[in-house]
């Protein structure tokens, strides 16, 4: 299964004291987003799901990809949220490769994304430092999973 795990774009600061769930993207979050969307229209086959976290941030920039790629509209999924266990994000992904999805897209956060890679690549989450609007591709079978490469958006 081909996996793209991309982090939320550039949100409104912790400090303004929002509660966390629901900060927006903010102007540069937005522009943010519609940078890494062109690149996925151009580059990339549209993934089978789009799936994102519930948190506002992440839904946002998901429905960005979907409107301006023509990607699936976003699925809200609970195992997306901040602070999930990499090892219950990583049996998620096994039950989609079960049920037969070739490819899938999952909006999150960081630093679940950095312990996620870890895990399935068998490394320390200190090796990966996942920028904001940032896009990173996986080959992911029952027995091992392949980085095949990771793009900040700055290089997009």
């Amino acid at each position: 299964m081909l996996v793209y795990l991309v982090r939320h774009a550039t949100a409104q600061d912790r400090a303004l004291g929002l509660p966390d769930p629901s900060r927006h993207l903010v102007e540069k979050g937005i522009k943010q987003t519609l940078k890494l969307a062109d690149f996925c229209k151009k580059q990339l086959n549209a993934p089978q799901l789009l799936l994102t976290s519930p948190l506002v941030r992440a839904e946002q920039t998901a429905l960005l990809l979907h409107q301006h790629t023509h990607w699936p509209e976003p699925q809200k999924q609970a195992w997306l949220i901040i602070d999930t266990l990499p090892e219950i994000q990583h049996k998620a992904l096994m039950e989609l490769l079960k049920q037969g999805v070739e490819s899938v897209c999952c909006v999150g956060h960081e630093p679940d994304i950095s312990a996620l890679l870890a895990l399935l690549l068998n490394s320390e989450a200190e090796h990966f430092s996942i920028k904001k609007a940032s896009i990173t591709a996986l080959e992911l079978t029952s027995a091992q999973a392949v980085l095949l490469w990771s793009l900040p958006v700055a290089l997009l």
